[in-house]
């Protein structure tokens, strides 16, 4: 599978469709992997040049050396693009995803030519917030997965996700290393507000929300889109990890973002 190599650590992506066609590059959320955009993946594959990155601590990039940030994301997915000579490229991030890609925006405008947000919360975390991830955290690190999985997967899915799309999630909680896990929810803690700074972004967005996401992500996907003048989609039904429980409806919409932008 392609890899780079930066700052130490390995982050191992797909490519599929169309080589020298527009790039799309897809990320996942906060203890999900690449595999959660399998099927979105798919159905671009016959337009586009899809790129479907495990973020570091994640997935195959597993492996962690030292904690990380969401500018280390944002770095490591313009390396990414750097190894493909990509520029115009469209992308696609779930909650972590989404900052780190609006990081990658703003650090390389040149090379990004649309963006869809999804599942996106544009404040820091809160006092609150920070008390119950930094707990979490400890939990995950000392523990592994188990005393709170159940806690951990409502989070990320809806309650009437897919058996297989939640046993994928399960799965890949139980197989992902403790500190990794424990690195990836402190850098979610430590994010900067996807709101400083946005009225120097100058390009297509997508704001999307899961129905049967949290009503605080909710109105915050109001607030963001209106922030950047930008459309708002709520998908019925979906969850958090929307590229997993409704692929069609992402798909569609980065579709949109395709013809609308051009070849």
């Amino acid at each position: 599978m392609p890899a780079i190599v930066r700052d130490g650590q390995r982050v191992v992506f797909d490519e599929l469709g169309r080589s020298g066609s527009r790039v799309v590059v897809l990320a996942h959320n906060l203890l999900a992997h690449r595999g959660s955009f399998t099927a979105v993946a798919a159905r671009l594959a016959p337009r586009a040049h899809v790129v479907n990155v495990d973020l570091r601590g994640h997935g195959d990039s597993r492996g962690t050396a030292r904690a990380f940030s969401t500018a280390d994301l944002a770095a490591d997915l313009a390396a990414v693009l750097d190894s493909l000579a990509a520029r115009d490229a469209i992308v696609v991030g779930t909650s972590l995803g989404a900052a780190a890609a609006v990081e990658l925006a703003r650090a390389r405008p040149e090379q990004i030519g649309a963006l869809v947000l999804t599942a996106a919360n544009p404040y820091t975390a809160s006092a609150r917030d920070r008390l119950t991830f930094g707990a979490l955290a400890t939990i995950l690190r000392t523990l592994g997965p188990a005393p709170v999985l159940a806690s951990v997967l409502a989070g990320l899915h809806a309650p009437d996700a897919a058996a297989d799309v939640r046993g994928a999630t399960t799965a890949h909680l139980q197989a992902m290393d403790r500190r990794d896990m424990a690195r990836a929810v402190r850098c979610w803690v430590a994010r900067p507000a996807l709101l400083d700074g946005l009225g120097g972004l100058r390009l297509p967005v997508r704001v999307v929300v899961g129905g049967a996401d949290s009503p605080a992500l909710a109105a915050a996907g109001r607030v963001l889109a209106d922030r950047l003048g930008a459309d708002l989609r709520t998908i019925a039904g979906a969850g958090h990890t929307v590229q997993a429980e409704r692929p069609a409806e992402v798909a569609a919409i980065v579709e949109e973002l395709l013809v609308e932008t051009g070849p």
